[in-house]
């Protein structure tokens, strides 16, 4: 193995251990694995039906969990094409940042919260939290094979786990909000990104701020799009993570 080359280029096969995951008895676990192959291939039709899978209607399910591992290792893969990885990487934040959760009977438990603004408990198992952690645990390997380009995945997985994301990160958020060179869809993400990172506090007025960025967002915010007693710091990430997807995907 050449060491020249950067950590991304030098990881191994990303799928390995693919074939030890029983994902036909996983549930939605069905050609989960096919469709893994095929996204390391750079398949984009297969990215949309593992999007479908791992992340239905916003559910995350056992297979969700269990797939992550995987997606990290797409995700820091340079030998993954381009815009298949980006996919990948949109992927596990938007698993992060999933409302509800498959329960054993095919039903769905979704995030909800007191007045007090407490998260209330859901019915186990509980896939949303597993997912989330799941994806915390491995995406600082995501965030340095990214090093410091510039893209809006890297913004998007950064606002869903604000909590592992390395200072280089937030050097490149900076960069993104302050050189009045990026679109203004990216600059929000940056900034949305650059606030949740710097733990600045978010209140309903600050997550009011937030959704000002855009008259697409603003109507969402206004319309009622987000759960009653939704904490504004959840708010404020799905907000900046619709900003880092519409900047990349439009």
């Amino acid at each position: 193995m050449d060491t020249a080359l950067p950590p991304a280029w030098q990881r191994p096969d990303p799928l390995r251990g693919l074939e030890k995951v029983p994902w036909s008895e996983l549930d939605h676990g069905h050609r989960v694995d096919v469709l893994l192959r095929a996204t390391a291939q750079g398949d984009l039709d297969a990215c949309t039906d593992l999007e479908a899978r791992l992340l239905d209607d916003d559910t995350v399910s056992e297979a969700s969990f269990h797939a992550v591992p995987f997606l990290v290792e797409l995700g820091a893969n340079y030998k993954v094409p381009g815009a298949a990885r980006d996919r990948v990487v949109f992927l596990l934040a938007a698993m992060a940042l999933a409302g509800a959760g498959f329960t054993d009977d095919g039903k769905r438990t979704r995030r909800h919260w007191n007045p007090l603004r407490r998260e209330l408990p859901r019915q186990p198992p509980d896939w949303i939290t597993q997912t989330r952690y799941a994806v915390a645990k491995g995406a600082p390997k995501v965030f340095d094979a990214l090093a410091g380009a510039e893209v809006a995945c890297a913004l998007a997985l950064a606002v869903a786990v604000p909590e592992v994301v390395p200072k280089h990160v937030v050097d490149v958020a900076q960069g993104i909000a302050f050189a009045g060179t990026h679109p203004q869809l990216l600059v929000e993400a940056a900034c949305v990104a650059l606030h949740l990172l710097l733990d600045e506090g978010t209140d309903d007025t600050w997550a009011y701020a937030i959704a000002q960025g855009d008259a697409e967002e603003l109507a969402r915010y206004e319309g009622g799009a987000y759960p009653a007693h939704q904490p504004p710091a959840v708010t404020a990430q799905l907000m900046g993570f619709r900003y880092a997807f519409r900047a990349a995907y439009g």
